[in-house]
């Protein structure tokens, strides 16, 4: 219990559903095609567009430091909102240059980045401590599910407004003043996200005793549940995620799509994405979070494979990837985060907890995109054509990522949840219910059609 009236508790979580909006707005200007478009205007490499992956992956070590810093600051609140004001902050440095015409060293960007992705690391890892507490178990699927919706819906509008305007700046000549304009308007919503969260109240933390550094560190890995779970993290970060760090390239360089056309493949996935992020969150609340994240996980491994058979002018694999997108990865990311607030009860550890999962995942995924920019970069003469589809050096990645997805899935079955429903029994409720739906739906259209079936 967080010890809130259900008027001040409604009120909280408004608050962290328009908050969650405008930090979406952020994460969409300062990130994903326009910072790795930004990347590639001052010259980056294969080698480097993976560190812009791989730093914010690298320095989550540094959430260790939100139990000691929470300490210092006593509260929370206070600590999330300096770390993330500042973390969101850092970009503006970038405005008046790009305007001015001077174009940064690639390694003063990334050193932008790493600063940025420190101060966001410890800011995530006790935002995630203060809402676990604030957001009662028993409405967790139900209210993250609706919270991701909306965001969803916020990143779509934003990302396909974004795009379409960045391509104008590009076709005029303008693309520099494209990348400050959006760079500028994500430091600003995120200022206002920051300002928001001085609204939404701090749960009053039960007492803590005194942990060491060993505590600290490795107490949470005692719990075998949690120590399977972060297995799972770590061999499925290292391997499954190698091919992240070029998907937007790929489309960007190979399959030559345009920002607009990026926006639509996400404006695809975060439509779809709205009303399974609501069906998924009823179904961790039904099922339990378990078995929803070990369904959409074995779903999440066929993806890579569709890149395989993209061309420039064979693009249905990427709008299928896109409809997957907001299907099953919706489902993944929503079971996990559930899963993880599931096992991670004991109030002593809160914050260690947190910061393992950010550390093994980041860890993960940083090796992974090391490992993974090398390796193209390596083969980045590479250029096979098989039967008429030409393949590429980011190629190799989505075959190996897609093939380790696969291989990582004993692993997450071996996790084991209080009262959750088994994984079989699961998938052949939610299949009944997909072919009841399908079935239902035939019989509509044939009736519209007035096409009669005979008996």
């Amino acid at each position: 219990m967080n010890g809130f009236t259900p008027a001040v508790l409604r009120s909280a979580l408004k608050i962290s559903v328009i908050e969650g909006a405008f930090a979406t707005l952020y994460t969409t200007l300062a990130g994903g095609m326009f910072l790795a478009g930004l990347a590639l205007y001052l010259g980056a490499n294969s080698f480097h567009i993976a560190l812009i992956s791989g730093i914010p992956a690298l320095v989550t070590g540094f959430s260790f430091l939100a139990g000691y810093l929470i300490r210092q600051f006593g509260s929370r609140k206070l600590l999330v909102l300096w770390t993330a004001g500042l973390g969101r902050t850092v970009f503006i440095i970038f405005v008046p240059l790009l305007l001015l015409g001077i174009k940064v060293k690639i390694i003063f960007f990334l050193g932008l980045v790493t600063i940025s992705s420190i101060l966001m690391a410890i800011a995530n890892t006790t935002w995630t401590s203060w809402i676990s507490d604030l957001v009662p178990e028993e409405r967790r699927g139900r209210f993250f599910g609706i919270r991701n919706a909306i965001l969803g819906v916020t990143g779509v509008a934003a990302g396909y407004s974004a795009g379409r305007g960045m391509d104008w700046l590009k076709e005029t000549g303008h693309e520099v003043t494209g990348y400050a304009l959006a760079l500028g308007l994500a430091v600003i919503w995120g200022l206002v996200s920051t300002l928001l969260l001085t609204r939404q109240p701090e749960p009053v933390s039960p007492p803590r005793a005194q942990t060491g550094l060993k505590e600290t560190l490795l107490g949470p890995l005692q719990e075998p549940q949690f120590r399977r779970l972060t297995i799972f993290l770590a061999v499925w970060f290292l391997t499954g995620t190698l091919a992240s760090p070029f998907y937007l390239v790929h489309l960007i360089k190979n399959l030559r799509f345009s920002f607009a056309a990026i926006a639509i493949y996400s404006m695809i996935g975060g439509v779809i994405g709205v009303f399974f992020q609501l069906f998924w969150g009823k179904a961790v609340d039904k099922f339990g979070s378990r078995p929803v994240t070990v369904l959409n996980f074995a779903l999440v491994g066929l993806m890579p494979f569709l890149w395989l058979f993209a061309t420039p002018e064979f693009r249905l694999p990427i709008w299928i990837d896109g409809i997957l997108n907001g299907v099953v990865w919706t489902g993944a990311s929503l079971g996990l985060w559930n899963l993880l607030l599931d096992l991670a009860d004991n109030p002593n550890r809160k914050e260690s907890y947190f910061a393992i999962y950010s550390v093994v995942t980041g860890l993960g995924a940083f090796f992974a995109a090391l490992i993974a920019g090398t390796l193209a970069q390596f083969l980045s003469r590479f250029n096979l054509s098989f039967f008429g589809v030409r393949f590429y050096n980011y190629d190799v990645m989505f075959f190996l990522a897609g093939l380790a997805r696969f291989l990582c899935l004993p692993l997450l079955l071996r996790v084991q949840e209080r009262g959750s429903k088994p994984v079989r029994y699961t998938i052949r409720v939610i299949a009944n219910l997909a072919l009841w739906r399908l079935n239902a739906g035939k019989d509509v259209l044939l009736e519209a059609l007035g096409i009669k079936l005979k008996n």
